[in-house]
């Protein structure tokens, strides 16, 4: 998902940068100053919320999407705490993530179907 969600958005003209984990993100993130945050729930080494809390940190207004396959009722309630743009259950249309992330970053939502 994770590669297909790249290659996705660069080809809408984004420039993307990827993590293999949680932890790895955050790193990344310390290097560098990102606009968006998208983020699984479920990852390898430190789950999605904990992302969100640590970024946070390091950048309190950056704006995050959160994906994920194991909604519940507690992480949503989390997510909008958390100050989340967007919250998108999979599976998902790929037009979905490009509207969120127009959204998420204040551009022009493109209109296709799915969006």
């Amino acid at each position: 998902v994770r590669d297909l969600l790249s290659k996705t958005l660069t080809m809408a003209d984004y420039d993307v940068d990827s993590a293999d984990d949680g932890p790895s993100a955050i790193e990344k993130m310390r290097a560098v100053e990102y606009d968006l945050l998208i983020t699984d729930l479920k990852m390898p080494g430190m789950d999605g919320l904990t992302v969100i809390r640590e970024a946070r940190k390091l950048s309190a207004d950056l704006r995050v999407i959160i994906i994920t396959g194991y909604s519940t009722e507690a992480s949503a309630i989390e997510a909008i705490n958390l100050g989340v743009s967007g919250y998108l259950t999979k599976p998902f249309r790929l037009p979905r993530i490009l509207a969120a992330a127009a959204r998420a970053l204040g551009e022009p939502v493109p209109t296709a179907d799915g969006a």
